[in-house]
């Protein structure tokens, strides 16, 4: 039980202290102006990534086989940009004044910098860190400490509670649902990340059609 514990505890520790090292520097520094949490996303992506891909690749003896190919690729992609898409029609139907305001504070975040750092890091940077640590790593060792049902919904209320605004949370625990059964369904962290970039890219056009 201890070193299942440790097991899941380690890599926690990781992206928590390259998150500090990262956060800590840009904090003194206007460098990076309003598009900094967009680079910070990028640093830790970077910086994070290398050692998140060892944690994965050692428990590969605990996964299934991998089913992966063209045809499960497209079907994840339409999966997930589907699924933004009716998140934000939700969102939009549902929410009240004080849920659209958080939802601003979000787009406004996020989706103001150039767009080519926008696009490395919404369709990139931040859907493969994302899902290497929350799917491929936090969830698949959760299943160690509990059932399967459990793990899901335990990673899923972690990856709500990541994203910091009420809004963005209860999307991201749905969300987080859909990406746990990916991953399931076909034993690789390909496939959420698959779902995460084609999310991501609904909600870019869906933001560009509602500017002036």
């Amino acid at each position: 039980m201890k070193i299942r514990i440790r097991r899941l505890l380690v890599p926690v520790f990781w992206l928590l202290a390259v998150a500090c090292l990262i956060e800590l520097p840009l904090g003194q520094t206007m460098i990076f102006g309003e598009d900094v949490i967009l680079w910070d996303t990028l640093f830790r992506a970077v910086a994070a990534s290398p050692v998140l891909i060892h944690f994965y690749r050692e428990d590969a003896v605990f996964r299934g086989k991998e089913r992966w190919g063209w045809k499960e690729a497209a079907l994840w992609a339409a999966a997930g940009f589907g699924l933004s898409l009716l998140g934000t029609l939700a969102v939009q139907v549902l929410s009240r004044a004080g849920l659209q305001a958080d939802m601003s504070m979000v787009e406004e975040n996020l989706l103001s910098g150039p767009l080519w750092l926008e696009l490395t890091v919404l369709l990139a940077a931040s859907p493969f860190l994302e899902e290497i640590f929350f799917r491929g790593i936090l969830f698949q060792r959760l299943k160690e400490l509990m059932s399967v049902k459990a793990a899901a919904v335990v990673s899923a209320l972690v990856f709500g509670l990541y994203h910091g605004t009420l809004t963005q949370g209860i999307y991201g625990f749905f969300m987080g649902l859909a990406l746990v059964w990916a991953m399931e369904r076909t034993q690789t962290v390909k496939a959420p990340v698959v779902v995460h970039m084609a999310a991501n890219l609904a909600g870019l056009l869906a933001a560009a059609v509602n500017l002036p």
